[in-house]
């Protein structure tokens, strides 16, 4: 199980977790230890949330804290006669 980000990054994360989310306990944060993939059980059980509610929460934190990713990027098409 790999850390979603680097180290210097979680505390950053590490507050907006706490913007988003503001039911989670300290301790429940911080046993993340920077992997986001048990996120999604964390909120199911602290909000009583489905799993598919806790999933896109989930995800669209992660597009939050990754908004590059998220971007759709007009690439001409090469082949294309102007």
């Amino acid at each position: 199980m790999g850390r979603d980000f680097s180290r210097s990054k979680w505390p950053e994360v590490r507050e907006m977790i706490k913007m988003n989310w503001d039911r989670f306990e300290e301790e429940e944060i911080d046993s993340l230890r920077g992997h986001l993939d048990l996120l999604s059980e964390k909120i199911q059980k602290r909000y009583s949330y489905t799993k598919e509610q806790a999933d896109y929460e989930m995800i669209e934190f992660k597009k939050m804290l990754n908004p590059r990713q998220n971007q759709s990027y007009n690439i001409p098409n090469k082949n294309l006669i102007y």
